[in-house]
């Protein structure tokens, strides 16, 4: 009976808890409070960038009276443009907290995000959503119309300085000026800079334009930024004053200026660019205006790196201009004085051409652009149309006629004539005029070089040879009377001519290729120049006759380095520039070098 009692007792304690596990409490209980009233400490919001970091804006509202710690009821300011019924608001919210206030920088950058452009007033619909924490009770205010004008922050260029500039191609590579300038921020946005530039008085109508993309920082060296002001209209040689602005573009694709700088004014004197060869031509000259005009004989010679000197027979009455890229009449040089004046480039060359002197003959004219003049003296001294070397030094011996092409010079241009020949050690030579003939000779007394003697004045013992046997270069110049002979270890014989093929440049590989644009210019007996528009991501080779295969030269680097001939050339061939443009191919077959220079 006991142990049924122990049992029975079991029972009730085990149901009793079972009844307890399963009964449901008591519910939370919110009260349903009352909508807040919203209202703001100004209707009309006009944040100047002073105001960047003060409060210019204060949004207030009324308790809502919840049923709970007012420090956990939470709030959320809806801002959105008036007439979309929030339906592309943009939020903030706050806990326990009865205001919200708001920075200029913060409004600016709100406005930002709407997308809506700077400097601009625009009218917004502001209300509060208020509930419990757990978002229980939501309950929306009134709403209140405010107008918000979104403000530019402000930029300053500042130049490393102000000082007059004045332009010297011999610091043609030097920094010539620096800026920098502060970010003017507008939310989120990327803002890209451009720097423009302009003669004073031009008003930025026709502005220079460099784009820096989101750099606070440029500098130009003396080339670039003389050639940038002889594009805004200072003739190369003159003097102006220049203004220089920075604006700032909302995006990437610089089409939405937003903020202008005041312009900094510097006074600039400019040089005229050294082109990198020089040609006459016109009706004042043999070959007439045909252009390309005649080689060698209406192709400069550079005295030095800033001038260029030519001996040429002018037609009184006539006139005639000076070309930079034979061929081409997209830009040239002259004046308005038959003897000589102001260098004058372009669109400011007299309509009427320079003038030829005005008596018939042969002229000297020398061509300064450091000084931005140019002289035309009468010659009197005797150019020779050919010239050969004669001489135990050479392997004809004094044989004359002495052995042609091997022993005949080339002429580089109007006065001077240039060979690569061995010479043995020990020995002499000669240059001769006439091949075949002793009537005449040039020579003289250095084996290195120097002062020109004809007939008479040359040594008895001729031209002594170098101390050692050897190829070399040796350059005569009637026109100053001197002679150079330099070691050579170059390709012998050094091509006449030289070309460019590959589909970094406009003619592709076609070969033959497109003639003058893709032909060298010789400036010397071993120098070749031309300045050609490269494609990046592509290759090219050097041709010493135009339309055959059988030769070339390349390199392996981009930007220059060691001539490579043959089957040395890489099987990719020379690799282009990383970045397109136009660029200055040098090949100097006596330093076995080449280089390309960015234009």
């Amino acid at each position: 009976m006991k142990y049924l009692l122990k049992i029975f007792l079991t029972i009730s304690v085990i149901a009793t808890a079972f009844t307890a596990c399963n009964k449901a409490g008591n519910l939370p209980y919110y009260g349903s409070g009352t909508a807040v009233v919203l209202s703001s400490s100004t209707t009309n919001i006009a944040p100047a960038p002073s105001d960047s970091n003060k409060v210019v804006a204060t949004f207030s509202w009324t308790n809502p009276n919840y049923a709970n710690d007012s420090t956990t009821s939470k709030f959320i300011l809806e801002v959105d443009s008036s007439g979309r019924n929030f339906s592309k608001e943009i939020t903030s919210t706050v806990v326990g907290k009865l205001n919200l206030s708001f920075t200029g920088q913060q409004l600016n950058n709100m406005l930002a995000a709407f997308g809506f452009k700077p400097g601009q007033t625009f009218s917004f619909d502001i209300r509060v959503t208020s509930s419990y924490g757990n978002n229980n009770n939501a309950l929306q205010s009134n709403v209140i119309k405010v107008n918000i004008t979104s403000y530019l922050v402000p930029i300053t260029l500042v130049p490393s300085s102000t000082n007059a500039l004045t332009l010297a191609v011999t610091n043609a590579s030097s920094t010539a000026i620096s800026f920098n300038w502060n970010s003017s921020t507008y939310g989120t946005n990327t803002i890209n800079y451009a720097l423009q530039m302009d003669v004073v008085g031009g008003n930025f109508a026709n502005p220079q334009v460099i784009k820096y993309g989101t750099a606070l920082t440029s500098s130009f060296t003396v080339n670039d930024l003389n050639n940038l002001v002889i594009a805004a209209g200072v003739i190369g040689g003159s003097t102006k004053n220049v203004e220089f602005r920075i604006v700032s573009y909302l995006g990437t694709g610089y089409t939405t200026p937003m903020v202008y700088s005041s312009p900094v004014v510097i006074n600039i004197t400019s040089f005229t660019p050294v082109p990198p060869a020089l040609y006459i031509v016109g009706d004042a000259t043999p070959g007439g205006w045909s252009n390309p005009v005649p080689l060698p004989s209406q192709q400069f010679t550079r005295l030095d790196a800033v001038s260029y000197s030519i001996v040429v027979s002018l037609t009184a009455g006539k006139s005639y201009l000076f070309l930079p890229l034979n061929g081409d009449w997209g830009h040239k040089y002259g004046g308005a004085s038959a003897t000589g004046g102001q260098l004058l480039s372009d669109n400011a060359v007299p309509g009427s051409n320079t003038p030829a002197p005005a008596t018939s003959g042969l002229y000297q004219i020398v061509v300064n652009f450091q000084t931005g003049n140019y002289t035309v003296t009468p010659f009197t001294a005797t150019i020779p149309t050919n010239l050969y070397i004669v001489g135990d030094a050479t392997a004809g011996g004094w044989s004359n006629p002495v052995p042609t092409p091997s022993q005949q010079f080339t002429q580089i241009d109007a006065v001077s004539f240039g060979i690569v020949v061995n010479l043995t050690a020990g020995k002499s030579y000669l240059f001769l005029p006439l091949n075949g003939d002793w009537g005449h000779k040039f020579g003289g007394s250095s084996a290195t070089g120097g002062t020109l003697l004809a007939d008479g004045a040359v040594p008895g013992s001729n031209t002594p040879a170098p101390s050692a046997t050897g190829n070399y270069q040796i350059v005569v110049n009637f026109q100053n009377n001197t002679y150079t002979v330099t070691p050579y270890a170059g390709p012998v014989p050094v091509p006449t001519n030289l070309y460019i093929v590959g589909d970094a440049t406009a003619g592709g590989w076609s070969n033959p290729v497109p003639t003058p644009s893709q032909q060298f210019t010789r400036i010397n007996t071993s120098d070749f120049q031309i300045t050609v528009a490269l494609t990046a991501g592509k290759s090219f080779l050097f041709l010493p006759l135009n339309g055959d295969w059988t030769h070339k030269f390349g390199g392996t680097s981009a930007t220059g380095g060691t001539i490579l001939a043959d089957g040395a050339v890489p099987g990719t061939n020379t690799p282009a520039p990383a970045v397109s443009g136009n660029y200055l191919i040098d090949v100097n077959f006596l330093t076995g070098t080449y280089t390309l220079t960015k234009q």
